[in-house]
């Protein structure tokens, strides 16, 4: 019992000072200065690069690969994935990664603090010539107190009422302190821990006046042991300082999670700094965790020895891959390097763009149908690609291909492309060839803005109410491939409005009877699946919330969609509108399905309101803006259209055989 009571208050000490440690974070540097090696270190190379990129770290629930974890946290802070030494050479997030960790002191000169406002410059008190600057920490540091301030000040308002500066502001002091905490990582193993003669404990590390954390974990049972049974040779107050001390230094090596548990153990990874506390509880620390540790003090001591750190670090790796592999929690990790290594949706929108200049090149030459062709097999290469990302994410998280606002983007893209070569294989008319590239490039390019936005991974643990691949493969992919044909079909409508604005085929009127056919054919394949997802929604929502239908707003952008396209189909169907008006309807359509997809989000409210995402607000009102230019300029070529058939055949009297205006008009397939 006095055993177990005195383990509580050792413990309960010990939480004390890392909590209040935690809770002065944001306005003190790290509690151990790393020494200086501001000198300009060798470069990583590529054997160690590829050993580091798949050390798996957890995070945010997920363990993942040392690459991923290093490619968010230096998007979060630069809004890009590669950043300049201060010599001007461009370097990985993983080299960025490695230098932060091993040499602080240097990569506190990286320009990676990016600030988007002159007012949250002037704010701070940063000097600027430009309105858009990245800064070095060393810049920063100096306003530091006055950034963490106003930081937390701002916090305490809500999200939506934070202006552009506030947030900037917010943001600024999060990346600020995160790459603080990585700088700080290996403090555990720079910084030795002085162990006071008076405590009693220098027998414990055989007489040694000073000790570093892995040993002070490793005899973590005799500590306890002296504390309770050591006696008048040992002093407590004296050994709780030094305890407090261990705590100090390794409370801020909390950045990365890299100590998986032990298998079948259900605990998430551990950081260095959580350590100390199950050596004093639990007694012996198993040997392949504090292997670990032990290795990454020796990979501090080489790191200016590029032949002696590749050794070291293969051999972490390989005991950090066979410890999560005990766990089945390393076998995706190889799959998710190979992800960002190959980049198939980068390089799926560079070939889309070039399979658009490639159409483009086929306009000029209408009659050369190989031209054609080759185009459109040559679109079928940046298709793969991204079908292959999409796919290769799908066997990472073991999911369906849609679980988040960013897969959606690639999700609704690809679908997009896909039916666009499918049409063009049935139409040949070379509609779907020239949009196909449009809406691909287009998607792709919005998914990596909706990265650099959000700046998070775009693989995280999914909420509780998403966490069925059921339901994820049925409802939600369902009801995004009805956004996408919903897109698809306002898509095809432009070229129907745009080329009648200009005269593209002037009196060709078996073409836009063909853009008008294929309109109206993707927005009854937009009506189908829109309605099949919104009715296992609601079979959905009855299972995880007890009601099919609340009018939550996502539940109203889906049926928005639905009513829609039914009043469409309804008014050609009954002759209330023609081609014109079925094209005009689907432009309008793409607004109701932009509104759905992302518009409902952004009112932040409702059972669905997981999906809210500040900064793009602008970007879906720049998109209503433009659609509705594109409705308005569609109204005034119908009204000119309209006016030039009566100029040129007016009212006819009785016995004239010419056709009347309206007859004309009927003719031409107008609106009514």
């Amino acid at each position: 019992m006095k055993r177990m009571l005195f383990r509580f208050l050792v413990t309960s000490a010990l939480l004390a000072v890392a909590g209040s440690l935690s809770a002065a974070a944001a306005a003190e540097a790290p509690s151990v200065p790393t020494p200086s090696t501001a000198s300009t270190p060798d470069r990583w190379n590529e054997e160690i690069l590829s050993t580091a990129a798949k050390i798996p770290v957890q995070e945010g629930g997920r363990v993942k690969p040392l690459d991923t974890y290093a490619r968010f946290a230096l998007l979060q802070m630069n809004a890009r994935r590669q950043c300049y030494t201060p010599a001007g050479d461009k370097i990985s997030s993983l080299e960025w990664l490695l230098d932060t960790l091993f040499y602080p002191d240097y990569a506190k000169q990286f320009q990676i603090f990016l600030i988007e406002s002159p007012d949250a410059m002037d704010a701070l008190g940063l000097p600027h010539e430009k309105p858009r600057l990245r800064f070095t920490y060393n810049d920063i540091a100096p306003k530091r107190m006055q950034l963490f301030t106003l930081a937390q000040q701002y916090s305490q308002k809500d999200e939506k009422d934070l202006t552009p500066v506030e947030r900037q502001i917010i943001n600024l002091a999060h990346n600020l302190h995160a790459f603080e905490l990585l700088t700080a990582y290996l403090n555990f193993a720079r910084a030795p821990i002085a162990v006071p003669e008076a405590s009693g404990l220098r027998p414990v590390f055989g007489g040694a006046e000073s000790v570093l954390y892995t040993e002070v974990l490793e005899k973590g049972p005799d500590l306890v042991h002296a504390l309770m049974h050591g006696g008048e040779t040992t002093n407590r107050d004296q050994a709780m300082r030094f305890l407090e001390n261990a705590e100090n230094i390794s409370s801020d090596s909390s950045a990365l999670a890299l100590l998986p548990p032990p298998a079948g153990a259900d605990e998430s990874w551990y950081t260095p700094a959580e350590m100390l506390g199950l050596a004093l509880n639990e007694g012996k620390l198993p040997e392949a965790q504090l292997g670990i540790l032990k290795t990454l003090g020796v990979l501090e001591q080489q790191k200016n020895d590029r032949t002696a750190f590749q050794v070291s670090i293969q051999a972490m790796q390989q005991n950090l891959q066979a410890l999560a592999s005990a766990r089945d929690e390393y076998a995706k990790i190889s799959t998710e390097v190979l992800l960002y290594k190959t980049q198939p949706f980068y390089n799926s929108l560079m070939l889309y763009t070039f399979a658009f200049i490639l159409v483009a090149i086929t306009w000029l030459f209408p009659q050369r149908r190989l031209l054609a062709w080759l185009t459109l097999l040559f679109l079928l290469v940046p298709l793969t690609l991204h079908l292959y990302g999409i796919t290769l994410r799908c066997i990472i998280r073991e999911r369906p291909p849609v679980t988040t606002l960013y897969e959606t983007i690639i999700f609704i893209s690809a679908v997009a492309v896909l039916v666009s070569v499918v049409i063009e294989f049935m139409n040949r008319r070379r509609i779907g060839l020239s949009v196909a590239p449009i809406l691909g490039a287009l998607g792709l390019f919005l998914a990596n803005k909706y990265e650099m936005i959000d700046g998070r991974d775009t693989m995280p643990n999914l909420i509780a109410v998403l966490d069925t691949n059921f339901w994820l493969s049925t409802h939600v992919t369902t009801v995004t491939i009805g956004y996408s044909a919903g897109l698809l079909a306002a898509a095809i409508a432009h070229v129907f409005i745009l080329g009648r604005a200009v005269g593209f085929r002037r009196g060709d009127k078996a073409f836009y009877k063909s853009v008008t056919r294929m309109t109206y054919g993707v927005l009854c394949f937009c009506l189908l699946f829109a309605t099949l997802g919104t009715v296992l929604g609601g079979i959905w929502a009855n299972e995880s919330w007890g009601r099919f239908w609340g009018w939550d707003p996502k539940e109203n952008g889906a049926l928005m969609i639905v009513l829609w396209g039914l009043a469409v189909l309804h008014a050609r169907m009954g002759g209330y509108i023609r081609d014109f008006g079925v094209n005009m309807a689907a432009v309008f359509g793409g607004i109701i399905v932009a509104f759905s997809w992302f518009g409902v989000n952004l009112l932040g409210v409702g059972l669905h309101s997981y999906g809210f995402t500040s900064g793009i607000h602008q970007a879906l009102m720049t998109f209503y803006g433009i659609e509705s230019l594109v409705l308005l300029l569609g109204t005034a070529v119908l009204m000119r259209e309209k006016i030039v058939v009566k100029i040129a055949a007016p009212e006819k009297t009785p016995g004239d055989s010419r056709k009347s205006a309206s007859e004309l008009l009927h003719e031409e397939q107008f609106v009514k």
